[in-house]
């Protein structure tokens, strides 16, 4: 089986929208997140069986949005394995419009993990058989890194509670987004919106975990960094470009 491509058509719904009528990043990377589920069984990369035990988990992912994608709008999600890096896989996502104009972008990387110690687990040991990865051309060839050395500002501290865990035993990739959003007034997008934006999974937050939230915001760029109470674990860090609507 080779890395084939699935798809997704949709119409962003009204609870998926900001109160600007943009649809949420977190949203689409929740759907997203589905889509690839899908395409993971469909080429063989992962087994629903296997999901007692075992789960893959996003370690890093940068995302490119060339505007908003709005409220009633139609688009097309697209997601396809990309390539493996020793324990890392890679996996591509993008987003059209209906005119089959490409709207957004996505790079990942992903880890196989035992859900009961919480370890990396390499896929041949559970019998999980790679596709052929054919290479093809993307918009996105690696991760952005987000910048460093920047003052942070204590914004809030934050208990994970049962709506932000997953099947995963943890966090849903999605609630860290809104938490990072949260971290934002919410004037910041009456006219203004992330054209990119970079996120960092270090350390699994498991249920109960009380992070605090450090915060960095100028005209440009926001960083958002999640860290243990006694400050000695970095646990996310989410980096993003402003641009004017």
């Amino acid at each position: 089986m080779q890395n084939v491509v699935s798809s997704l058509n949709l119409t962003v719904e009204c609870q998926e929208a900001d109160y600007k009528g943009n649809y949420r990043i977190s949203a689409l990377f929740s759907k997203l997140s589905d889509l690839a589920t899908q395409n993971a069984i469909k080429v063989g990369i992962w087994n629903p069986e296997l999901g007692d035990h075992y789960g893959f988990v996003l370690s890093k992912e940068t995302m490119v949005l060339k505007r908003p994608i709005k409220v009633d709008e139609k688009i097309v999600l697209h997601t396809r394995a990309a390539d493996r890096k020793r324990i890392q896989f890679i996996r591509n996502y993008w987003v059209n419009d209906e005119c089959g104009d490409e709207i957004a972008a996505m790079y990942s990387l992903w880890t196989l993990i035992d859900l009961k110690n919480r370890r990396i687990i390499k896929p041949e040991k559970v019998g999980i058989v790679m596709p052929e990865l054919k290479p093809y051309q993307y918009t996105i060839e690696s991760y952005h890194e987000i910048k460093k050395d920047l003052e942070l500002t204590y914004v809030m501290k934050r208990q994970v509670l049962y709506s932000d865990v997953d099947v995963n035993q943890h966090m849903n990739n999605s609630r860290y987004i809104e938490w990072a959003l949260d971290a934002i007034a919410m004037e910041v997008f009456d006219n203004k919106y992330f054209s990119e934006v970079s996120v960092f999974f270090k350390k699994e937050m498991a249920p109960g975990v009380i992070a605090k939230i450090y915060r960095y915001i100028d005209d440009e760029y926001v960083k958002i960094v999640f860290k243990s109470e006694d400050e000695e674990i970095d646990y996310f860090e989410f980096g993003g470009y402003l641009v004017a609507v």
